[in-house]
C-alpha cells in the first residue's frame, strides 16, 4: 500500500470484503501509533457498519495497549517515579478508563482527614498508632478474606471504593498515605513476606544502640497496623527466625512487580487470556529496569 495514502482513504478501506486489504490496512494505521487513537475513536463513533465498529475496536484496543506498554515504561525508567503513577498504570490493565484525578482526590481527602488528626508533638508511635485508626477503623480497609485471589484486590481504584485488597495492595496504599503525611514508612521484604518499617536510624541508633537496626519499628498491615520490634519480627516472621536481619527494602517498581504478577496470577485462574497477555508484556518492560 501506497505511502500516501490518507487517513480517510484508510478509513473507507477498513471494512473492505478483502482480508489481506483490512490487514494492509490494519498495519498502515497501526504504523501511527497512539498518536491516532482519537481519530480512530471519532471514527469508531459514528461508525454505522458493525464490520467497522468491529475492526475499529481491535485496532484501538492493541493501539491503547501500545500505549500502556510505552506509558510503563518511561514510569520504570524514570528517575522521579512515583507508587501511585505506576499503581494507576497497572490498574489500566483491567480499567482503561480509569479515572486519575479522580483517585488522586480520594487520596488526598483520606490524607488531609488524618493529617487533622496529627500532633507533630507527640511520638513516632503515637503518628502510627492515628494513622491505623483511621486507616483500619476509620476507613475500614482490610483484607479481602473471603475472595484473596480476586484480581480487584490489585487495582487502585477498587481498593479505594471498596475498602478491601491484599497484603501488597493495603500496604501500598498505607505507604503512599503515609508519605503523604510525611512520616516514614516503607515497604521492605523479609523472605517471602512483606511488611512495613518506620524508617529513623538516628533515633533507633540513641535508643537501642550504635549497631541498631535503621528501622524504628515494624507495622504489620496483616494484622491492621501491629507495631512490632525488632525481636517480635522473629516470632511473626518465620524467615526471620531462620535468618535473622535478612531484611531488603523495597522500592517501588518492586511492589508495581508484585501486584502485577498477583493479577496476573488472577488473569491465568480465571481464563482471561487478553488480560493476562497485556500483563505479561507490563512485566517484561518492568523487568528490563
Amino acid at each position: 500500500m501506497e505511502n500516501n495514502v490518507s487517513i480517510d482513504t484508510l478509513l473507507a478501506l477498513i471494512d473492505d470484503r478483502d482480508e489481506e486489504v483490512y490487514l494492509a490496512v490494519r498495519d498502515k494505521l497501526m504504523e501511527s501509533g497512539p498518536a491516532i487513537l482519537p481519530v480512530l475513536e471519532y471514527a469508531l463513533s459514528s461508525s454505522i457498519s458493525l464490520v467497522q465498529q468491529d475492526r475499529l475496536n481491535q485496532i484501538i484496543n492493541q493501539l491503547k495497549l501500545l500505549k500502556l506498554v510505552e506509558k510503563t515504561a518511561l514510569w520504570a525508567n524514570s528517575e522521579d517515579k512515583k507508587l501511585l503513577d505506576g499503581w494507576i498504570l497497572l490498574s489500566t490493565i483491567h480499567h482503561p478508563a480509569i479515572a486519575a484525578d479522580k483517585i488522586e482526590l480520594l487520596i488526598q481527602k483520606i490524607s488531609h482527614n488524618i493529617r487533622l488528626n496529627l500532633n507533630d508533638a507527640v511520638t513516632s508511635l503515637e503518628k502510627v498508632s492515628t494513622l491505623n485508626h483511621f486507616f483500619f477503623d476509620v476507613y475500614h480497609f482490610e483484607l479481602n478474606t473471603p475472595d484473596i485471589f480476586a484480581s480487584e484486590n490489585c487495582l487502585i481504584n477498587n481498593l479505594l471504593v471498596s475498602r478491601k485488597g491484599n497484603l501488597i495492595s493495603l500496604s501500598a496504599l498505607y505507604c503512599i498515605i503515609a508519605q503523604r503525611l510525611e512520616l516514614p514508612i516503607y515497604p521492605i521484604g523479609i523472605g517471602q513476606y512483606l511488611i512495613l518499617g518506620y524508617y529513623e536510624p538516628q533515633i533507633s541508633r540513641e535508643v537501642y544502640g550504635v549497631n541498631a537496626d535503621p528501622y524504628l519499628f515494624y507495622i504489620n498491615v496483616e494484622h491492621k497496623g501491629t507495631i512490632l520490634g525488632a525481636k517480635e519480627l522473629e516470632y511473626v516472621v518465620p524467615e526471620n527466625r531462620e535468618n535473622p536481619g535478612h531484611i531488603t527494602p523495597m522500592n517501588d517498581g518492586t511492589i508495581i512487580k508484585m501486584l502485577l504478577s498477583l493479577l496476573k496470577e488472577t488473569y491465568l485462574m480465571n481464563g482471561d487470556d487478553d488480560k493476562l497477555r497485556i500483563a505479561n508484556k507490563l512485566l517484561d518492560k518492568l523487568r528490563r529496569y
